[in-house]
């Protein structure tokens, strides 16, 4: 089964959205009584109607490239779908690939993969992230960016500003050197994962900032050596534990060696 990424490689955008165009006025004269419905993930269906559908900007504020997109009735802020080469396509699914070779980091070239990077970072990041995250704003056009794909999923991206392209904030200004601008992986708490030996005293702030957000993945994050054998990994909360108490002793020996 090929998925949006695999099609949308030599489709222009005009003409996806004039398919959407079409769809929503036959949606404005359809017959009352015939209803049309949204399978969600949990099997629930959703009718599909004109207060829950409405036309999304796929580049932040420039609006002149839109997608047309569904929403939980009751939430008009979650997207569950969006209409997509003539039929409605699930969130999950648009993260889909049936091309074995789409695996690791690929460029960010086609209207197809323009539009998992939407999703990404417009609906998933937004569900995922906790309340005191600050979301990224909505990648451009000529957006230079990579998503992580594995096993037929699209699971992360980042986003960079090449030496010499063009500041949006200062338009008579380009970037010095490159520049990371941003960084997502989503998080699947049903896997281990692990982060290879030795770790730096940033990432263990970071990896602390995200277990007060997440205590539950507590028992998920490793700190590796080698290949990760049982006998080769640390789980990362142990270790922060352990470091928190090796740096009360460190007080208590400065207080009594100053008495």
């Amino acid at each position: 089964m090929a998925f949006p990424v695999d099609i949308l490689t030599n489709v222009d955008h005009e003409f996806l959205e004039l398919a959407a165009e079409e769809y929503m006025s036959q949606i404005l004269y359809r017959n009352p009584d015939t209803a049309e419905y949204f399978s969600l993930p949990d099997s629930k269906q959703i009718e599909i109607g004109l207060c829950n559908v409405s036309f999304v900007p796929l580049y932040g504020t420039d609006t002149k490239k839109k997608l047309l997109a569904l929403f939980l009735p009751d939430d008009f802020s979650t997207v569950v779908g969006l209409y997509l080469l003539g039929q409605w396509w699930g969130v999950e699914d648009v993260l889909k690939t049936a091309e074995p070779s789409r695996t690791g980091l690929i460029k960010v070239s086609t209207l197809g993969e323009r539009i998992v990077l939407y999703v990404l970072n417009r609906i998933v990041l937004r569900n995922e992230k906790s309340s005191e995250d600050v979301s990224f704003l909505c990648h451009c056009e000529h957006e230079s960016a990579k998503i992580l794909w594995k096993d037929g999923e699209a699971i992360g991206f980042y986003s960079y500003k090449p030496k010499g392209s063009l500041c949006r904030s200062f338009l008579t200004q380009c970037y010095q050197l490159p520049v990371m601008d941003t960084v997502f992986v989503r998080n699947f708490r049903q896997e281990y994962i692990g982060l290879k030996f030795p770790l730096s005293e940033a990432i263990y702030k970071v990896c602390e900032k995200y277990f007060s957000i997440h205590p539950a993945d507590k028992e998920i994050l490793w700190e590796v050596e080698k290949i990760g054998s049982p006998f080769q990994r640390t789980l990362i909360a142990n270790r922060l534990q352990k470091l928190k108490l090796k740096g009360k002793e460190n007080i208590c020996i400065f207080c009594f060696s100053d008495m």
